[in-house]
């Protein structure tokens, strides 16, 4: 790959896939191919209470919170679904290791967030965070969405492979 914001991209997506397969112990949760302006998100087959769930990947180096929120309200709208994510990579935190991935910052409409851990029952308003000129947004670490949307469940295989 020739451009190195590309793959820059396609790596942090690719640890995402892995770290929520890994999470909700799920196999066909996949990275997607892009739709142009049908695409559904960049990591599938994700469920919460039956209802599918876009999440969307953002490696870029300053955020751009408000069009990355438009991007994924069209992609919801795409998949007909009201669960959508944003994963964005946080400045200085690799990819490498499961901890570094469940790490990085998850955000949704707090509607939506707030849905959800009503759903769950789930109470994860401590480890939020407000999302910078937009109060309409709330972000948690990708770990506490995964344990979200497993339900609070623990994370990962009961038994883990030696």
């Amino acid at each position: 790959m020739s451009n190195p914001s590309k793959a820059k991209g396609t790596r942090f997506e690719s640890a995402v896939c892995d770290y929520l397969r890994w999470a909700l112990d799920d196999e066909r949760i996949q990275r997607l191919t892009l739709h142009g302006a049908k695409d559904v998100g960049d990591i599938g087959n994700i469920y919460f209470h039956g209802a599918p769930v876009v999440i969307e990947c953002k490696a870029t180096r300053t955020p751009n919170w408000r069009k990355h929120w438009a991007e994924c309200e069209v992609e919801m709208g795409n998949r007909d679904t009201e669960f959508g994510w944003i994963i964005r990579k946080r400045p200085g935190l690799g990819v490498d290791t499961r901890s570094k991935v469940g790490k990085h910052l998850a955000y949704t409409r707090k509607q939506t967030y707030f849905q959800m851990c009503d759903m769950a029952d789930a109470d994860l308003d401590h480890l939020t965070e407000k999302i910078p000129r937009n109060p309409l947004l709330i972000g948690l670490p990708v770990e506490q969405l995964a344990l979200l949307l497993n339900h609070m469940q623990p994370l990962g295989p009961e038994k883990e492979e030696a």
